[in-house]
């Protein structure tokens, strides 16, 4: 009895591992550009997973949205995403952005990346041009 309750279990966690796949990161990042904010993150082993879908946070880290879905390459893949949505809220020349990756696996599961931060900022001189367009359109 005992032999074949090793075996039931060694064989379920066999199947789970094919279930579940294995993802790894060699990183995943953030920076602030003149157009927006460019996501990039390069994976190692992509085990199972069919798409990654971007999602951002204006107000805190808690309350994401969807903002983009990219297929996933396969293992060893450079992912890019310039996010061109973000703005200032009318503040100041900055603004706090939270981003993760839903990492969706080819059965439905998924998991999510840690979340990382991003301070866009604009020159003085970027954002004085975008004002005196917006008075002519």
């Amino acid at each position: 009895m005992y032999k074949k309750t090793i075996t039931i279990f060694f064989i379920l966690l066999v199947i789970a591992g094919a279930a579940f796949g294995s993802l790894t990161f060699e990183y995943f990042t953030g920076k602030t550009n003149a157009e927006g904010i460019l996501l990039e993150w390069k994976t190692g082993d992509e085990g199972g997973i069919v798409k990654f879908e971007i999602e951002r946070s204006a107000v805190s880290p808690n309350s994401f949205v969807y903002i983009k879905t990219l297929s996933a390459n396969g293992n060893n893949s450079y992912y890019s995403y310039q996010d061109n949505s973000v703005d200032f809220n009318g503040k100041s020349n900055s603004s706090v952005y939270y981003y993760r990756l839903k990492c969706i696996n080819s059965n439905g599961t998924y998991s999510y990346t840690n979340t990382i931060t991003v301070v866009h900022t604009v020159s003085g001189i970027k954002n004085t041009w975008g004002s005196i367009k917006a008075i002519f359109r």
